[in-house]
């Protein structure tokens, strides 16, 4: 009996010590005090642009005061996975040199978001984030071709947007962004904002996506950003342009006009022009003289009136009336545009961009040189034509029966057939 009433009697003191137990635990005058300091994560980048063949590089830091429980790595952008590393052990600090490896042929590239989470025992948390642009010449880019800087709107009128978007393994879904959203409306039937290619419809390596919206701000600015998703899920954006909103009333001030021309251009070489005015554009075009003369070679415009828009990019071809025998000539190029103003505002490119490599036809990153709208350029025999996607060229073959021209992209690992029976 006695063995049992001390076995009563430690029960008893058992249950006692649990009640004084939860009355020290929820008022905790001086008890066993709660981890409520979080820890600290920095990632440091190896460079903020990386080629992919040397792989994401970067370093991750953390440290908690009494142990951390994981640390958690989100890619998104341009490359999407995630990383979990679980500690099973007391560590308070950790320090680790990542690199993140692509096959070959990967889609991956371009702005690259990494987010690191560590979280301690208790579920105290923190973050950092890094950004590193991955150059890969078969990663998702995307191009805002319109509007470009500097971009004028007025209310009621319209405002175009072009993106481009390319990547060989396909386009998912392109479209564009406007913040905020409330300071335009689409005009199409249903309004939309991006364009999408559902399996099994074909989803192209290179697609171009344009709207034209309406512009319901009385002032201020708004951005436009282009995006695009390629058939791997990756996501993509444009740079982003700034839109003013200004009134269009008694508008007495003509067109900021400007273009973009290369310093070498063959007779059917393009121009691009780009013109903005607050109470729209109604003609748009080009002129070209000679360096000492007072009759233009070519002077053409077209009326865009109709469209009602702000801001208008058009591409031009020069079409200049001259023959080989002429060639090399120095000619001067400039811009043109008239506003829809009741006074009917013109003038000429007050600036302009002439490209010193390659025809802009295609992505910039060529170099370039700013002027003040009044460019002198050479006009020489033959004709250029970028490759479709970018690359380089490692050998060519010419069939003379075929009259095709057989091209190998060893950047893009295909062949490009360029066929001089069809083209000009």
């Amino acid at each position: 009996m006695q063995q049992v009433r001390a076995v009563r009697g430690w029960c008893a003191l058992v249950a006692l010590a649990g009640v004084v137990a939860a009355c020290e635990t929820a008022r905790n005058p001086g008890g066993v005090q709660l981890d409520r300091v979080p820890p600290s994560i920095a990632l440091t980048a190896v460079s903020d642009t990386q080629q992919i063949a040397s792989g994401l590089q970067f370093s991750v830091s953390a440290t908690d005061n009494l142990g951390l429980k994981d640390i958690k790595l989100t890619f998104s952008g341009g490359y999407l996975a995630q990383t979990d590393t679980i500690f099973t052990s007391a560590v308070t600090t950790f320090n680790q040199s990542t690199t993140v490896t692509f096959p070959v042929g990967s889609g991956a590239g371009g702005f690259i978001t990494i987010i690191g989470r560590a979280t301690d025992g208790a579920g105290n948390f923190a973050e950092d984030t890094i950004v590193v642009f991955l150059s890969n010449v078969q990663a998702l880019r995307v191009f805002l071709l319109a509007p470009t800087a500097p971009a004028l709107a007025s209310s009621g009128k319209g405002i175009p947007v072009t993106v481009q978007a390319q990547q060989l393994g396909g386009i998912q879904r392109i479209g564009f962004i406007v913040t905020p959203r409330n300071a335009v409306t689409d005009p199409t039937t249903p309004p939309t904002d991006s364009l999408v290619f559902t399996p099994p419809a074909r989803q192209p390596p290179d697609t171009t996506y344009t709207d034209t919206l309406t512009v319901l701000a009385t002032g201020g600015t708004f951005t436009i950003t282009g995006f695009a998703v390629d058939a791997g899920g990756r996501r993509g954006i444009s740079s982003t342009v700034t839109v003013t909103v200004q009134s269009a009333a008694n508008d007495v001030t003509p067109p900021v006009v400007s273009h973009t021309i290369s310093a070498r251009v063959e007779v059917n070489e393009n121009i691009k022009v780009h013109a903005t005015d607050p109470s729209g554009i109604s003609w748009i075009g080009f002129r070209v003289d000679t360096v000492n003369g007072v009759t233009p070679i070519r002077f053409d415009s077209v009326n865009v009136g109709a469209g009602n828009l702000t801001t208008v990019d058009s591409t031009f071809p020069l079409q200049l009336p001259l023959v080989d025998s002429q060639l090399p000539k120095r000619v001067v190029v400039r811009g043109y545009a008239c506003d829809l103003a009741v006074a009917r505002n013109c003038a000429y490119s007050q600036s302009s961009i002439v490209i010193t490599g390659a025809p802009p036809r295609r992505a910039p990153g060529r170099a370039a040189a700013a002027s003040n709208g009044v460019d002198t350029v050479v006009v020489v025999a033959g004709i250029t034509h970028v490759l479709p996607l970018g690359g380089h060229i490692a050998d060519a073959i010419y069939n003379s029966n075929r009259r095709e021209l057989y091209l190998s992209n060893n950047a893009l690992g295909r062949v490009e057939m360029y066929c001089l029976a069809t083209t000009i």
